[in-house]
């Protein structure tokens, strides 16, 4: 965090991150990903689509990948980290943008975060358009796992840099499997 550790100010409701603007070309394939995702949604029940994994390197057991859960719903929370304690992965969970920011300010830094959209103070794209603008914070793989499930939505989750988008309600398993594939490196 030796590039920009003022995590604090960037995530203040002040401060001001704005979003990338879409060139037509990635408009077009991001209408083509969230057609294929609603199309998938209604045959299954959720969608996910994992863009990239996480940065190249050696691929981390669980026990050595931290994930910050970002979730206010503490019933949902206590769910998806029980699965996650449960196949080795060490968690911290933060439902408000103060949480958030501890959360990713806290060492170690987290290896994913699992990110909400709807939070009580906070939009989950907000959320992570400044972690893909924070020089410490860029290369954090991000899941959005979200009850929004519109494909504008999960469109607009992909093209601000989600590594997946999964929508709620999911299996543990499908949860697992996305979580995974994005720190298998």
């Amino acid at each position: 965090m030796a590039d920009d550790p003022d995590i604090t100010n960037h995530f203040s409701g002040d401060y001001t991150a704005l979003e990338p603007a879409p060139t037509p070309e990635g408009l077009r394939a991001l209408d083509e990903l969230g057609t294929i995702g609603e199309a998938k949604l209604k045959s299954t029940g959720f969608y996910t689509r994992i863009v990239s994994a996480a940065p190249a390197g050696r691929a981390r057991a669980p026990a050595e990948t931290l994930v910050l859960i970002v979730e206010d719903d503490e019933l949902t929370g206590s769910l998806i980290e029980t699965v996650l304690r449960t196949m080795g992965y060490p968690t911290r969970r933060a439902g408000n943008r103060d949480e958030i920011t501890r959360g990713l300010a806290a060492n170690p830094m987290p290896d994913l975060v699992l990110l909400d959209v709807i939070l009580p103070d906070v939009n989950g794209f907000d959320v992570l358009n400044r972690i893909r603008q924070h020089s410490a914070l860029k290369d954090i793989p991000v899941l959005m796992l979200t009850s929004v499930s519109d494909r504008r939505d999960i469109g607009r989750g992909l093209m601000l840099g989600a590594n997946g988008y999964l929508t709620k309600p999911a299996l543990p398993s499908t949860l697992i499997d996305a979580v995974q594939a994005i720190v298998a490196g």
